[in-house]
């Protein structure tokens, strides 16, 4: 005889260390079936729990439907309840990403939220096998590596996903079984979107093939979870030696990649986590070493091929915005840590200090200008005596684009009198007819 679904429930959350009895979860409720069987068989262990509900305002009067049964099964379980709406189609535009994308991001970002909050060990989703096997599908076409066909996970970071042991299928006979009411969701129904045309189209016509499929999906989910660890082993011992971690940058050695019996397998591993898959890796693997300057981007990061590294950064600087102060009174919103002081003393000597400027104050214009270079920028470099365009000095400085977009310069009105962390202007300079030096410190 088939264990009870609680039992299964127990030992393959045991099994995963997905939670302890000690522990408060937060569980998200959607009043979905999956969702609702999730809360019922916590309960039933009386595991301490909290719900969560986020009302996207996609479906009108469903969604509220929705937060109602929600609200209702919270009293019959006698369970606290926090309850969110978003402007989801809104923040979707916004951020030029899918519905269904921006609903999953304003959904964990908030969890995570209340869960901080409640002081709550994890975050408990009703996602079960038939979700991993249609996450596969998806991954599959878009194009994730192994890693992707490895399915959904029992656990990623505090989000645990307790019922990928059974399917949907036993889930509604346990519902039934128990006697719980749930809302159906009418836009799964809607094959236009991917999940559900791999749920209503593309399954259906496997099962024709081969009736036990799906079986055979979670089967081969395994073993490529094995081979994705044997992978990631490997590539984490090559990350050592090609990769360099800095305070705001990742760099990564071309001539070491391509010296790699798999730099393509290397390179996919390497800038997965930065949103970076398919057929772009290929494009980046041949544009490094002969196409210097080449940008590409992901919805999360910027990667250039500079001459010897693959620099990846997150996002991408495009600040416009200027930022006046006055030396002695630093605003504290500047986007810099500046110190500033008025030095009058003849022995004083600039310290040579790329991240120090020490200018003739009485040569400046104030307020003080920080702002990102621009198009058509120039300056004299000191101890030169004609005017060079930034651009053109970045080149000399050998200055890679992403550090060049990322460059501060501080002005004294419409001229540049320091390129951050470079160069003075030797119209600035300090001499011997200084008399007060402004010395300025900027991290």
């Amino acid at each position: 005889m088939k264990p009870e679904l609680i039992d299964r429930f127990i030992e393959f959350s045991r099994s995963q260390s997905l939670f302890f009895p000690q522990d408060q979860v937060v569980v998200a409720l959607s009043g979905g079936g999956d969702s609702v069987a999730l809360v019922d068989l916590f309960s039933r262990l009386k595991q301490p729990i909290v719900l969560v509900h986020c009302n996207f305002k996609l479906r009108n009067e469903e969604s509220d439907q929705d937060e109602e049964l929600v609200r209702k099964i919270a009293v019959v379980y006698d369970l606290p309840l926090y309850v969110t709406d978003f402007e989801t189609a809104e923040y979707s535009r916004e951020k030029g990403i899918s519905l269904e994308m921006a609903a999953r991001e304003l959904r964990y970002a908030w969890f995570e939220k209340i869960r901080v909050e409640t002081s709550s060990a994890s975050i408990a989703v009703a996602h079960h096998s038939d979700d991993s096997i249609e996450t596969m599908l998806i991954n599959l076409i878009r194009g994730t590596g192994i890693k992707g066909l490895s399915g959904i996970q029992p656990r990623q970071g505090h989000v645990i996903r307790p019922l990928l042991f059974t399917n949907r299928e036993e889930l509604l006979n346990y519902l039934e079984f128990r006697h719980l009411e749930y809302r159906n969701d009418s836009s799964n129904q809607d094959t236009r979107l991917i999940r559900n045309r791999i749920r209503h189209v593309i399954l259906p016509e496997f099962e024709k093939i081969n009736p036990a499929i799906r079986q055979t999906i979670r089967e081969e989910q395994v073993l490529f979870n094995q081979a994705q660890r044997i992978i990631a082993g490997y590539t984490e011992l090559k990350a050592r030696k090609l990769a360099i971690d800095e305070e705001d940058q990742v760099k990564i050695s071309i001539r070491g990649l391509k010296e790699e019996e798999f730099p393509e397998t290397i390179l996919f591993e390497l800038l997965g986590p930065f949103g970076f898959h398919g057929r772009q890796i290929r494009q980046i693997l041949l544009a490094a070493g002969s196409i210097s300057g080449k940008v590409f981007t992901s919805r999360t990061h910027t990667l250039l091929i500079d001459r010897e590294n693959i620099i990846i950064v997150s996002g991408y600087e495009t600040n416009t915005d200027r930022y006046y102060f006055d030396p002695e009174f630093p605003d504290k919103d500047l986007p810099l840590k500046i110190q500033c002081r008025i030095i009058n003393d003849s022995t004083f000597h600039p310290p040579g200090d790329p991240n120090i400027a020490c200018l003739d104050y009485e040569k400046l214009d104030l307020p003080l200008i920080l702002r990102r270079w621009e198009k058509g920028d120039y300056f004299y470099p000191l101890g030169m005596d004609h005017s060079k365009k930034v651009s053109d000095f970045f080149i000399d400085q050998k200055v890679n684009r992403i550090d060049k977009n990322r460059s501060w310069i501080l002005a004294s009105g419409e001229q540049i009198v320091w390129i951050l962390g470079y160069r003075i202007d030797q119209r600035f300079r300090v001499t011997d007819e200084t008399k007060y030096i402004l010395e300025i410190k900027a991290s």
